[in-house]
């Protein structure tokens, strides 16, 4: 992947895509906002998907109390789509609504730090030990690097962002560094440093990105370093198809392996 100057400059003046309430398509990725009522919603998403397929769907839960909602469109989407289904829950969810989410048919789960300076934290109301704790909730039950954090370029100093960066690494939670408005007043050269740094910690931390690539070029200024060829790109879809019948694997066993254990205890 190559840094795009030309784009970076363009997403900082760009508002957010996230949304309870909305549904966008950009590109191959379908903007889902969890409030939105199930039947017209996945009618819309129908009859764009099948014109022209999606690679990824982006599911914004929304408040706390509306979690059901969110997680019943996370099932209808997982039931009529073959696809990969990223959540993204802007609270500190509980283990057990991390685990309905899971079995929901979430496939990565987003909780974001939005910034990891703990005094912008504080002053933003972004609870940022409340949410590692729930971020390591996640990781006992998703797979590996199918956890993600979100940061703000912009929303704190150059330094606290690669801080971040490297904490969330340390972990194995998938760190994404978004561009917010207040990024416009970071110099270049600074917003350079931390998408450097960003991806050389993927390369080093040998993350699987792969599933997350159509939303990362579409809210980073990462771009493909090459146009793929015909041969290429079958290769990747059948290795996409690949990766997205073990995660649905995965789930299917661990699901059926906790509904077991209720049983086993009579509940």
């Amino acid at each position: 992947m190559r840094i795009d100057q030309k784009k970076m400059r363009e997403l900082v003046a760009r508002t957010s895509p996230y949304s309870p309430d909305q549904l966008r398509r950009e590109a191959n990725v379908f903007y889902v906002g969890g409030d939105l009522p199930e039947r017209q919603t996945i009618e819309t998403l129908y009859d764009s998907h099948y014109q022209s397929n999606a690679a990824l769907f982006h599911l914004t839960f929304g408040e706390e109390e509306r979690f059901p909602n969110a997680e019943n469109l996370a099932r209808l989407i997982k039931k009529n789509f073959n696809a990969y289904l990223v959540g993204r829950v802007d609270f500190c969810p509980s283990q057990k609504m991390v685990e309905r989410a899971y079995a929901a048919g979430v496939d990565i789960l987003d909780i974001p730090l939005h910034a990891y300076d703990h005094a912008r934290s504080r002053e933003r109301g972004w609870q940022m030990e409340e949410r590692l704790r729930s971020l390591e909730h996640a990781r006992a039950v998703f797979p590996r690097w199918s956890v993600v954090s979100s940061l703000g370029a912009g929303s704190e100093p150059a330094g606290s962002t690669v801080a971040g960066i490297d904490a969330l690494l340390e972990r194995e939670i998938v760190p994404l560094v978004q561009l917010c408005d207040e990024g416009a007043a970071l110099p270049p050269e600074q917003l350079t440093r931390i998408f450097n740094h960003l991806q050389r910690g993927w390369q080093q931390k040998k993350v699987l990105l792969k599933p997350l690539l159509p939303l990362v070029f579409l809210t980073s200024p990462f771009a493909p370093a090459a146009s793929k060829g015909v041969l290429r790109g079958f290769i990747d879809s059948i290795e996409d198809r690949r990766l997205l019948a073990g995660s649905d694997l995965r789930r299917l066993l661990r699901v059926k392996e906790v509904a077991e254990s209720y049983e086993s205890s009579g509940l």
